[in-house]
Order: C-alpha cells, then structure tokens, then sequence
C-alpha cells in the first residue's frame, strides 16, 4: 500500500475533527538513490484514495524512495516533477500490483459516474457517487478492471510512465464505451492504438435501480448504481 492509499490519520491526528490537509513529505530534494513516481488519484472533491484533503488541480505527485521515504509534489507532468530531484536515478515498474488496480479503478468509476446518465439525462455524479454503486457492480469493475490491465500488461506499464493509473481507468471507460476519446488520442501513437484495439467493443453501463438494504437492523428501500 502507498503512502496516499492509506487511512487519513484527521486534522491534527484526530479523525474526529475532519481531515488532515495534505500528508508529510520526508524525501529530501537532493537524494541521491533510486525513487520512483506515482500520479496521486484526487476525487472532484479534492480528497485522495486514504481520505486527506489536497484541493485542486489534479496535479498531485507521490515520490518514494526505496527506504518507504515519501515527497507530495505537484507538477504538469512526472517529468517535470522527476526534474526536482537532479541527483537521484528513476526505477520503472516492472509488474501490476493490486495498488496499482485500485489507483485504475478510482479513475475508472469516476469517468463512469461523470460520463453516464440517468433516466432524467443528467450525469449520474450530479447525484450519486461510488458509495452507491451496488457492491457487485463494484466488484464486476474491479474484476473488468485488473483483467484489462493484466492481459495487456506491458503496454499498461507503457502507458502509467507518461500518465497514471487512475488515468489509465479512465481511458479504458471511455474507450470500451465508445465515447470518441480515450487511448487512441492521448498522442501514444502504436502504444494507443493497440490499447484501443484491445478494449473496443466491450461495452458496459450504468442505470439506476431501487435496492432494499438493511441498516441499524431496519431494511429500507434505496436506489443503487448496477452495470448491465
């Protein structure tokens, strides 16, 4: 688990009081090992995937060293933020990790709930979000999800060290869906091209249906986000 994926610890250390603005950094800029680079997920909210508060724009950076030190920068793009540390070497990943999959996922239901609709026509994130996916509609995107990634893995890992993750989630929504946009033009040329050729055609979407759930020992009626 990276450091952003982990539970807010709350403002000040107490979750009770909201939470924390923004995670410590104890990476110094002029470390000389081996570090990697991760796009942090931010939802429209501004919170990462543990639950802090970072604001916006979605530009966030987690650099990590070998040793679990940590840097939050905020950057154009990886390169831009890779050139703040002029004297440290640069490891690419060589496998897809589970926290790799939840970084896909984050990006791939939100793009899911920003580009459907409601029987109303109106953008499902106007009124719902992932607590009302169904949770075997989160479970089917998250198996569609690591399967994706997984059988066209080196081109994935291709893809994560221009973008991210979370963008590489997004684009496959919208390329499996045939929203106009997606892997064929983020500028990758071949990489996009044979990413778009492996997702097309793969249709899936979401609709609103009522759902019975039980809480504090009561079953009620409520409407939950399905995938058909």
């Amino acid at each position: 688990m990276h450091d952003y994926q982990t539970p807010d610890r709350g403002w000040c250390g107490d979750p009770s009081r909201g939470a924390a603005m923004g995670r410590g950094s104890d990476l110094p800029l002029d470390y000389m090992g081996t570090l990697t680079i991760r796009h942090v997920p931010l939802d429209q909210g501004g919170y990462d995937p543990g639950g802090t508060y970072w604001g916006t724009p979605d530009d966030l950076y987690c650099v990590e060293s070998e040793g679990g030190m940590v840097r939050y920068e905020r950057g154009k793009s990886p390169d831009a933020v890779r050139k703040l540390f002029p004297l440290a070497a640069w490891s690419a990943p060589t496998e897809i990790t589970d926290d790799d999959i939840a970084d896909m996922l984050t990006g791939y239901v939100e793009c899911a709930l920003w580009s459907s609709l409601d029987d109303a026509d109106e953008p499902l994130d106007s009124n719902y979000s992932d607590a009302d996916l169904a949770p075997e509609t989160l479970k089917a995107m998250r198996e569609d999800c690591a399967k994706f990634a997984r059988e066209n893995a080196a081109d994935a890992l291709a893809y994560v060290q221009q973008r991210s993750w979370s963008h590489f989630g997004h684009d496959y929504w919208l390329t499996r869906n045939g929203h106009g946009c997606g892997f064929w033009d983020r500028g990758m040329g071949e990489l996009g091209d044979r990413l778009y050729k492996a997702s097309r055609y793969h249709e899936v979407h979401l609709y609103v249906a009522k759902a019975r759930v039980r809480e504090n020992g009561k079953r009620r009626t409520v409407k939950r986000l399905y995938q058909e």
